[in-house]
């Protein structure tokens, strides 16, 4: 029996020997399985560091096969990038902890260098000593690429590749403290190009985004190496010059101007012409804040725009008062449309020969309740540059309609109301409609109203213009450019467009008596209208010398203080020779 005992006894002794060598046999299968297939590279070295063992992530990402790197030293991956206390820290903390994790670069078999997070854990024997070293990482460099496009994204402009007003906020803040140690100056210059909103609506986005590449390109070409430039948003772009004097920045001001005027050629072939308008603010001098440098340089800007676009001015304390003036004023004149504070005046337009008045100029005011009337001069820029012109504009349309009906009404026989219409009225889509829409409350004839527009409103001479204009006058609207000769002149416009009456500027009219260039321009106008086919209208006649001068010249029509200045709706019927007078037909010397 206890023979039979240890029998049994040695058959279970054997089978459980059988069984734990079978766990044992698909463990190592298992870690067999796990070493060759994972993705992480795995290497294991004995306690000098050489390796004797490498699995196939490892010779993927290195390079090194294992017959190349079984038997030599770790050593062979070092990128050369780390200094030699980098590698003993490691080791150190392996020592005491027995691994240590971290970011490190190393040296790929061909030389590249890449990135990886690396681990290293100690092997230790039944005694606690090391015995092998196994190391796993993980190539990083398509995330650390990945994280460099993210970061260039967030720091540069997607179109021009510039840095974008992160990057420059970043950069600013850097020259400003290495001005205030090293006690430089430099120069934040705010370029704006003018005209471009004309080439994105008349050629496309497509060629409006060529034509910002190609700008920042110039603009790039004209800087030194250590300059620094960002596109801000739109059609701006900030230049950021360290260590540069007042006078070398508006060098470099008047060099950018002068580079953007040049004609840029698109890839479709057509050439634009734009230009830019520069404004410039100075550190520490002017302020040692980035975003009120920046601020700054954008006011001088707008002092460029006024001055006539093309230019360059730099900050100075007063710019920002106007500013803080300019805001007020738009404020003011919000409420002013709301509370019907705005009023519209009346000049007579006369007949020259006989000075019967054959119609009427609607002029804007505003009677401020603080301030009395405030000069159209005053109102009418910050109108325009803030959009308020065009409902500014629509009211007045509607206003001097309704008031040539009323005039008519009560027995006027005038055959014109003159109404000015700004450069953004014009290229509003819904111009043309606002026009009928007038006539149409007033029930007033179109032939009754006559569209001033400046020169400088109908420079760009786009199709939507013209068509515009050409749609009104086939209607039975009068359109008349007005301040003829103070803009530019173009006779290729003329050509184009469609009108009936020049107005010579008043600045002509006052020398005509004593100054023999306005008298022969004046002559020029007036016999360039006559063979045209167009009337002509002289304005600002304040003596009797100018109106029999401009009657010799060959002009029949006028306006001025000499016959009235303007007046108000009250006073406007009590005009006198407020009665029928017909334009006298001009003298023709070629048809349309």
């Amino acid at each position: 029996m206890d023979q039979l005992i240890s029998i049994n006894a040695a058959q279970r002794a054997n089978t459980s020997c059988s069984a734990l060598s079978a766990v044992s046999d698909i463990a190592l299968d298992l870690a067999n399985i796990v070493f060759n297939s994972t993705q992480e590279a795995i290497v294991v070295t004995d306690n000098r560091g050489t390796v004797i063992g490498v699995n196939p992530a490892f010779t993927a990402i290195t390079g090194y096969s294992a017959l190349e790197i079984v038997g030599k030293n770790m050593r062979s991956l070092q990128s050369g990038r780390h200094q030699k206390s980098f590698y003993q820290d490691i080791w150190s903390h392996v020592t005491r902890s027995g691994y240590w994790q971290g970011e490190i670069w190393n040296r790929r078999k061909h030389g590249d260098v890449y990135p990886a997070l690396l681990t290293i854990s100690s092997v230790r024997n039944r005694v606690g000593e090391p015995t092998y070293y196994v190391g796993t990482s993980v190539d990083l460099s398509r995330i650390k690429k990945s994280e460099l496009e993210l970061d260039h994204f967030a720091h540069h402009d997607e179109l021009t590749q510039l840095p974008n007003r992160r990057s420059l906020l970043l950069r600013l803040n850097q020259a400003l403290e290495r001005a205030n140690k090293e006690s430089v100056t430099g120069a934040v210059i705010f370029v704006d190009l003018d005209r471009f909103k004309l080439v994105n609506d008349s050629l496309g986005h497509g060629a409006g985004d060529e034509l910002l590449t190609l700008a920042a390109q110039r603009i790039k070409e004209a800087l030194r190496a250590n300059d620094f430039m960002a596109r801000f948003g739109g059609d701006e772009f900030i230049v950021l010059l360290e260590q540069a004097t007042r006078n070398a920045a508006e060098k470099v001001a008047a060099s950018l101007i002068k580079r953007l005027s040049k004609p840029f050629v698109l890839s479709s072939g057509h050439e634009v012409c734009i230009g830019a308008s520069v404004g410039m603010s100075f550190f520490p001098g002017d302020s040692n804040n980035p975003e009120t440098l920046l601020q700054q340089a954008d006011t001088a800007l707008y002092q460029a725009k006024t001055a006539g676009k093309s230019t360059h001015r730099s900050y100075s304390p007063d710019l920002t008062a106007g500013a803080s003036v300019r805001l007020t004023l738009e404020i003011q004149l919000r409420r002013a449309l709301d509370r019907n504070e705005l009023a519209l005046h009346y000049q007579p337009l006369v007949s020259l020969a006989d000075k019967q008045i054959f119609g009427f100029e609607a002029l804007l005011r505003w009677d401020d309740p603080a301030r009395g009337l405030v000069p159209p001069a005053d109102f009418l820029p910050v109108a325009e540059e803030t959009g308020l012109m065009v409902p500014i504009g629509g009211w007045v349309l509607q206003s001097a309609c309704a008031q040539m009906r009323r005039i008519i009404d009560q027995g006027g026989s005038v055959t014109s109301m003159a109404v000015n219409i700004s450069a953004r009225q014009i290229r509003h889509p819904e111009f043309a409609a606002s026009v009928v829409t007038a006539l149409h409350k007033a029930s007033l004839a179109p032939q009754y109203l006559e569209l001033e527009i400046t020169e400088g409103a109908l420079v760009s001479n786009d199709d939507a213009t013209i068509a515009t204009l050409s749609f009104l006058r086939s209607i039975g609207v009068r359109i008349a450019i007005d301040d003829f000769g103070t803009g530019y002149s173009s006779l290729s416009y003329l050509k184009k467009l469609p009108f009936d009456t020049l107005k010579i500027d008043r600045s002509f009219v006052t020398d005509i008596g004593s100054d023999a260039v306005s008298k022969a321009i004046v002559t020029a106008v007036i016999s360039l209208a006559q063979c045209l086919g167009r009337e002509v209208l002289a304005e600002g006649i304040e003596s009797e010398q100018q109106r029999e001068l401009l009657l010799a010249s060959g002009c029949t029509l006028g306006q001025g203080y000499l016959f009235s200045p303007p007046v108000s709706e009250n006073a406007l019927l009590g005009l006198s020779g407020l009665k029928r007078r017909d334009r006298l037909t001009p003298t023709i010397c070629a048809r349309d």
